[in-house]
């Protein structure tokens, strides 16, 4: 009976078949041998046309390699390896190692070789250099270890190179990888200054940690072989600065470490030397510190106190009587000097200092108004700010006789009337006896001497007696009456005891006191007051009239009869106020004067108050009168009319107005 055959397992019927008759296998398409190299399937045989009996048997399939793969590297576009700078020849750097999906036991398939077929400067190939350096590195073709070829890396020249390997089959297929070499740097630079030389200022009054300067280096080198650190390694003896290091910018900082004194002489410049270094290297530069002085220092006066001897006061305007010299420790114009008196020591700007510090009188002395002075003398520097500095100069004054005896007290002697003489004069309330003073000193006054001169006129109303101990008495020798006259000016020549002498004539008034010896009588006052549109203040209408030839009496000043409503009456002086905004008319009153001794007499008193209108006041005109006061101008003569009357009349006339048209309301003496 015929067999029929079957085949099962993964890949029948899609990769495989078998023809059911004569049992031959076939492919059913191209198969690969890297995606699968064995098959294993079971093929089943059955008799009587594949309904009979079955038997089977396990079936292999080796799929035979072709060389149909070329190598690759699994890195092909990031493969990456590092090498010191300055390694030797042979040193590796890398493995660049590919794969073939070929089979390796079959031939030659996947037998790899390695070669470089390109090497680059990996700055240039990204704008598509040129490849270069061919020779730098080697690679075994076999293991596809990457070696330095030859020595020389530097990778300040270069810093990366781009290595491109081929690798190549037994079949004769190849591929290629790129690998990128970073050339690790090796600190074979020394830093060094940007700058050959430098220069900086400071001043003195610079603040601590203050910034001196910057400095920049730069090293060839990367990374911590770059990171660079400052100091001061000479020059600095004392240590007055330190430098602060910012490593990785690779940039120092000079700053002040203690105060300066520019007046300390090694002080005022410094030659320093700096470093820079980074691990294993390092360079120097020659700094020039130079320190510019600050206005630290006042001028100082050596004395600064200067006692002078004496000087006569009446020494002349422009003599020169010090001469004093400051110094100051600074420099430049923060040393220069000007000198001054400070105002408060000469006010009256009595004396003068020159430039020189040549002290001289500028204005006549007086030791009477100052025995003694004091003088600040002011140094100030022109630094900024300006600084000062002072002394005193003691300057005492020698009198000279240039002052006479004058009275000890404002004397005010009162000699009563009606008292007979002799009388001894009182001079005040204590003392009966005339003293003087002198303002020059003790050797240049007392004793006083005291004389009336000879063509004294009132000689017989008066005697002076010298009591030749420094005081006079003056006597009165008659009865006086001060109603004939109030007072007497008596000159007093007085004489001190300085050499030469000095001699003044004072006068001295004796004032005839008052009795009350005369009755007062009553008199008649005629006051005119203007007001305007019915307005006018609260004024002082002048005293009451009551003549009476005494001047001394206390009187006492009421209303007769009725009391007039807008007038008030001071009952101890006499004033007359008339009242605020009084309407205006003519007011008629009487006051009853008394004094105790003497009968009443009453008084009257007329005031006249007139309204002004507008027109007059806007017409109004000045008039000035010459070699009159006001009182001649309103007092009476006699039996005759008043100037103000004379004058109404002569502009009513004028004017051709009644005289009530006529008003003068302002009256004053001018000068």
């Amino acid at each position: 009976e015929a067999l029929r055959y079957s085949l099962h397992g993964q890949g029948a019927e899609s990769e495989f078949i078998i023809d059911e008759v004569s049992g031959k296998i076939y492919a059913q398409r191209t198969l690969d041998r890297e995606e699968r190299a064995v098959w294993r399937f079971v093929v089943l045989a059955t008799d009587e046309g594949g309904e009979g009996l079955t038997g089977f048997t396990d079936v292999i399939i080796n799929v035979w390699d072709i060389n149909d793969n070329a190598p690759i590297f699994p890195c092909a576009l990031s493969c990456h390896g590092d090498v010191a700078e300055n390694s030797v020849m042979g040193t590796s750097v890398m493995e660049m190692t590919a794969t073939d999906l070929d089979d390796s036991a079959v031939g030659q398939n996947a037998v790899l070789s390695y070669r470089i077929v390109g090497s680059m400067d990996a700055t240039n190939a990204a704008v598509g250099g040129v490849p270069t350096f061919s020779e730098m590195f080697t690679i075994n073709p076999i293991t596809g270890t990457i070696t330095v070829g030859l020595g020389g890396l530097d990778r300040e020249q270069v810093e990366s190179y781009l290595i491109v390997v081929e690798a190549r089959d037994g079949g004769g297929m190849a591929g290629t990888g790129t690998a990128t070499i970073q050339v690790k740097d090796v600190n074979d630079h020394a830093p060094r200054f940007t700058d050959h030389s430098c220069l900086a200022r400071i001043s003195e009054n610079a603040e601590l940690n203050a910034e001196v300067l910057e400095l920049v280096a730069e090293d060839g080198d990367t990374g911590e072989n770059a990171q660079l650190t400052f100091s001061v390694v000479a020059g600095d003896q004392e240590q007055k600065f330190y430098m602060v290091s910012h490593k990785q910018e690779q940039r120092g900082i000079l700053k002040l470490k203690k105060r300066l004194d520019y007046e300390r002489h090694s002080e005022q410049r410094f030659n320093l030397t700096l470093k820079v270094e980074d691990l294993d290297f390092s360079s120097f530069l020659h700094c020039v510190v130079e320190v510019e002085d600050y206005n630290d220092h006042a001028p100082v006066f050596i004395p600064h106190f200067l006692s002078l001897a004496p000087l006569s006061e009446d020494i002349s305007v422009g003599t020169s009587v010090a001469h004093l010299v400051a110094s100051d420790s600074d420099s430049g114009q923060n040393r220069e000097i000007t000198y001054s008196l400070l105002e408060d020591s000469d006010p009256d700007g009595l004396f003068t200092i020159d430039q020189s510090g040549v002290i001289s009188v500028a204005r006549p002395l007086d030791r009477e108004k100052s025995p003694q002075h004091h003088l600040v003398v002011i140094a100030t520097d022109h630094g900024f700010p300006p600084l000062i500095g002072s002394a005193t100069v003691q300057l005492p004054l020698l009198d000279i006789n240039d002052n006479g005896p004058e009275f000890e007290a404002a004397y005010a002697p009162i000699v009563f009337e009606n008292v007979a003489g002799p009388q001894v004069v009182r001079l005040n309330q204590t003392s009966t006896l005339l003293r003087a003073v002198d303002q020059d000193s003790p050797e240049n006054g007392p004793p006083f001497h005291f004389t009336v001169p000879p063509e004294y006129r009132y000689s017989n109303d008066f005697y002076l007696q010298d009591n030749l101990n420094g005081t006079a008495t003056i006597t009165a020798l008659r009865t006086f009456d001060r109603e004939r006259q109030k007072e007497f000016l008596l000159p007093i020549v007085m004489s001190d005891s300085g050499h030469p002498a000095r001699t003044v004539t004072s006068t001295l008034t004796v004032t005839i006191g008052d009795q009350n010896d005369h009755p007062h009588v009553a008199g008649e006052k005629q006051i005119s007051i203007n007001s305007h549109r019915g307005r006018m203040p609260t004024t002082v209408l002048g005293k009451v009239y009551a003549p009476d030839p005494d001047d001394w009496d206390n009187k006492t000043y009421v209303f007769e009869g009725h009391m007039p409503s807008y007038f008030i009456l001071n009952k101890r002086t006499g004033f007359l106020i008339i009242k605020e905004n009084t309407p205006p008319g003519t007011y008629q009153f009487q006051v009853r004067v008394s004094d105790g001794a003497w009968p009443d007499a009453v008084s009257t008193v007329t005031v006249h108050v007139k309204e002004l209108r507008d027109d007059a006041i806007y017409n109004s005109g000045s008039l000035r009168l010459a070699d009159i006061t006001a009182k001649e101008f309103l007092e009476l003569r006699g039996k005759q009319r008043s100037r103000y009357e004379l004058l109404v009349d002569f502009l009513s006339e004028m004017l051709s107005v009644p005289p009530d048209g006529v008003n003068i309301f302002s009256l004053m003496d001018v000068r």
